[in-house]
Order: C-alpha cells, then structure tokens, then sequence
C-alpha cells in the first residue's frame, strides 16, 4: 500500500515538470524543489521494498517452522 501510494506521488511530481512543492514533515509543510521531493520518494520506495522482501523472508522462514512442527506432531500421533 506504501508503494502505491509513492508511485502515485512519483508519477504525479514526474508530469509536473521542475519547480517546487510541498512535502508534509509531521505537522508542519515544507517548501521543497520538485527534484528533491522525487529524491526523497525514491529514497522511501527502496527502503519499503527492502522491509518488504525481510518480511518476506521471515514469513517464509515461519511458514518452514510451522511445517515442521506439524510433521512432528502428525509422526507424535498427536
């Protein structure tokens, strides 16, 4: 969902050309240039595509345990 919404943003910064914008830091909005606004999304895309594949990982790495663990109880006769 965070990517979407970052992509949407990209694309969104992509068709308005150079200048500027504002970006939201906490409470407050801040006047940033275009190129650094894209810069900063960029910069959240890779960070929540890499949570995202750790996640991933992790899932599948629990998923493993669980198979096991279920294969034992199964044998166990329970």
């Amino acid at each position: 969902m965070q990517t979407a919404e970052i992509s949407k943003a990209l694309e969104e910064l992509s068709g308005q050309g150079k200048g500027e914008v504002y970006k939201i830091s906490g409470p407050v909005l801040i006047k940033v240039s275009s190129a650094e606004a894209v810069k900063d999304l960029k910069s959240k895309k890779e960070l929540a595509a890499l949570r995202l594949k750790t996640i991933e990982k992790s899932e599948a790495g629990l998923k493993e345990k669980l198979e096991d663990l279920r294969e034992k109880l199964s044998k166990a006769g329970v």
